[in-house]
């Protein structure tokens, strides 16, 4: 007969399912670990300050609704990229075999309907539909292989994270000023991103070489470090002139703009450098995205508007 008590055998049980169960929401937590400062903390800030008054105090919902729905695209996108991390991003949980590639797999399409179910819940079905839709383009249909395909998709679905993350727990229609102020939002940010967002390819480019992936900085390799210089002062100087930015606010953000570009231009070349750069342009992104609210009478064009 057993000598170790049923009080004691319970409490290793639950010892080891506690421990297990951090281990397991620390894998998750791997899985988004590169974006917590590049997508979820930029869009939870964006999506604050873009929300209607009455809803811009949930912000654990909308950290959540982040954080979920991202992690179902990370999935896709690390289980169809498996080889690529190994060489780039050996720390993730599928190369450091702390999850295995077919586990992820199951994972990924478990958590779909979870991620439908639960923007359904915080009133911002249609966003997640275009972010899934998105990813099974992007990483399913092929959509990633090619810098255009690539490009839009990711202006379409940080579009989509930033408009879900400023409408949760709120009811809205497509009328009204307010609305109208927050559709041109939504409209430059695709524009914005489509048109930058190889900035985060410039850090990933033996990886994506070895897969056969035709990136931007692949394909033009001198003209695209260019062309950091030269979109993100553009961007940067026309947004603060659209939404009447004041000016001192405009020459600090069209100065960082300058600086982030030549970055790219000068220091680029080495994965870290690359990655410091990358880290910049998120940045940058945080101040083009708050400029509507920073405008004379900004704010209360796009928050205070009757929406319907």
């Amino acid at each position: 007969m057993s000598n170790i008590s049923p009080p004691l055998v319970l409490s290793r049980e639950l010892y080891l399912f506690a421990s297990n169960a951090v281990d397991f929401l620390w894998t998750l937590y791997l899985f988004t670990r590169d974006d917590m400062l590049t997508l979820i903390i930029p869009t939870a800030i964006y999506g604050t300050f873009a929300a209607p008054p009455e809803t811009m105090h949930h912000i654990i919902p909308r950290l959540t609704w982040i954080w979920v729905n991202l992690l179902e695209f990370n999935l896709a996108n690390q289980t169809v990229d498996a080889d690529e991390d190994a060489m780039n991003k050996p720390w993730r949980p599928i190369p450091s075999k702390r999850i295995s590639q077919t586990t992820a797999r199951m994972l990924r399409w478990i958590l779909l309907p979870i991620c439908f179910v639960l923007s359904c819940a915080f009133r911002v079905p249609l966003d997640c539909l275009v972010i899934h839709i998105g990813n099974i383009c992007y990483h399913d249909l092929g959509f990633a292989s090619h810098w255009v395909g690539k490009n839009l998709v990711n202006g379409l679905g940080l579009a989509a994270f930033n408009g879900g993350a400023s409408m949760i727990m709120h009811h809205y229609s497509l009328t009204g000023s307010a609305s109208g102020s927050r559709r041109d939002i939504q409209i430059l940010n695709f524009l914005l991103i489509s048109t930058t967002i190889h900035a985060q390819d410039f850090r990933d480019v033996v990886g994506d070489h070895a897969t056969g992936r035709l990136t931007i900085p692949l394909a033009y390799p001198r003209a695209s470090r260019l062309s950091m210089l030269v979109l993100l002062p553009a961007w940067s100087l026309f947004l603060c002139l659209f939404w009447h930015v004041p000016a001192f606010v405009s020459t600090v953000v069209c100065a960082f703009a300058t600086y982030v570009g030549l970055q790219f231009c000068w220091n680029g070349g080495t994965s870290a450098k690359d990655n410091a750069g990358y880290r910049d342009y998120n940045i940058w992104l945080c101040f083009v995205h708050v400029l509507p609210f920073l405008a004379d009478g900004g704010a209360a064009r796009v928050l205070l508007s009757p929406i319907s």
